[in-house]
């Protein structure tokens, strides 16, 4: 039997032992306390040590994207070497012509426009304004993006304080989140900065009670990437577990169901208005990027297929992306016993939709859209020891796919 075959086999074996386990402890298991904002607004100046972290970390990771830029191409500023010397291929090309020109049907604005209905939104109607005013959009694209990052770095260190009540652990959760390899992604002016921010912001708009907010930011959300909508499905989840707390059920707890599925709605009105379907998105998928949906095992037989250690696309397209999802299961199933119902079935709702593509070129950059993993891995390792050994390996990682990218590596 392939290599290939005996992996996807156990991490479809692995996947639905944590789905089981989610889906029993939220309908018969403990039932988790409520909780709310109380116990993070006794602690602002932690989060704004988090701000700040956050902050310094971003300016890092730019800074190290723009000097090895700049060494490679000593003609060109140091940002203009990050655009035209590394990210040239990148969606943030894609998502900077869309705020200056909008979609369109044929190429009217730049080459390639009729694809760009792939791309949802709302990063490019946030950048409008901007290329209105003639501003240098990937500068201004770049601030946004630290800024939005560490937010959602606050917000993530909110969100896993209230769930564990440990200052520790979510601390542990933001040094995760931010170690992974790919987040210097979220430097930049792509979705992946934004994506976070609204998905804990969302999240933490849920844990305050706040259902009219959770459903704007799940709303937000959807604009920006297609996953937006498992906000919708965490919803669900999260109102089962307060009804199982005898809480009585109100009308506002629609909202957070209701905006991520709008957003998609919005989403697919756009794809009609400009090509007379709603669904035009999928056959470029299809047709452009050989893109479509399969479930996550196929993908990793797909992958496989091209894992060696002798080529770059063998070693980041073939055997990291295998690797990623594979982790990703085993974490998720790991912390089945302990991480609240709600976050879990997030997360495997997450494995599922994102890890789920005919080609997956893009496994680790997901990864960073994918909320419930830092909270995992909190819940799994308690200890010291274990803690500070995850991060100096997702440290050694980040070098590694780091200097793989900056080498012109087939890393998207």
């Amino acid at each position: 039997m392939p290599v290939s075959v005996v992996l996807a086999g156990a991490a479809a074996a692995v996947f639905l032992y944590a789905l089981a386990r989610g889906v029993v402890r939220l309908f018969a298991g403990q039932i988790p306390e409520k909780r709310t904002g109380g116990i993070v607004d006794q602690g602002p100046q932690g989060q704004k040590l988090v701000f700040g972290a956050a902050l310094l970390w971003c300016v890092v990771m730019l800074t190290a994207l723009c000097m090895a830029a700049w060494r490679l191409h000593p003609e060109l500023s140091p940002l203009d070497a990050v655009q035209s010397g590394l990210c040239g291929g990148l969606d943030a090309r894609h998502y900077l012509d869309l705020a200056r020109w909008g979609y369109g049907a044929a190429e009217d604005g730049f080459a390639e426009q009729y694809l760009m209905i792939v791309f949802f939104p709302l990063w490019g109607w946030l950048l409008r304004p901007f290329a209105l005013l003639g501003a240098d959009l990937w500068l201004t694209g770049t601030v946004l993006a630290i800024l939005l990052t560490a937010g959602g770095t606050v917000l993530l260190y909110r969100c896993v304080w209230r769930l564990t009540e440990n200052r520790t652990t979510a601390a542990f959760a933001c040094a995760v989140q931010l170690a992974l390899p790919g987040s210097f992604f979220f430097v930049l002016p792509q979705t992946e900065a934004l994506f976070y921010c609204l998905n804990f912001a969302f999240l933490d708009a849920m844990q305050r009670r706040r259902p009219g907010q959770a459903g704007l930011f799940g709303l937000l959300a959807a604009l920006c990437r297609a996953n937006g909508i498992l906000l919708a499905g965490y919803a669900v989840a999260w109102m089962i577990l307060a009804l199982r707390r005898r809480e009585k059920p109100r009308l506002a707890w629609a909202l957070p169901v209701a905006g991520p599925a709008a957003g998609i709605l919005v989403y697919l009105l756009l794809n009609w208005k400009v090509y007379d379907n709603a669904f035009q998105f999928t056959i470029y998928q299809k047709e452009h990027w050989h893109h479509s949906f399969c479930l996550f095992p196929q993908a990793i037989v797909n992958m496989f297929r091209y894992a060696d250690t002798e080529t770059p696309l063998g070693i980041y397209i073939g055997l990291w992306t295998v690797a990623v999802i594979l982790l990703e299961v085993l974490l998720l199933a790991l912390a089945a016993h302990k991480l609240r119902p709600d976050w879990l079935l997030l997360g495997l709702a997450g494995v599922l939709m994102m890890n789920g593509q005919t080609w997956l070129i893009s496994a680790q950059r997901y990864a960073l859209g994918m909320p419930a993993l830092p909270c995992a891995a909190g819940t799994v390792l308690q200890g010291r020891r274990g803690r500070l050994a995850l991060l100096a390996g997702l440290g050694l990682l980040w070098w590694i796919y780091f200097a793989a990218f900056v080498s012109h590596a087939p890393i998207y």
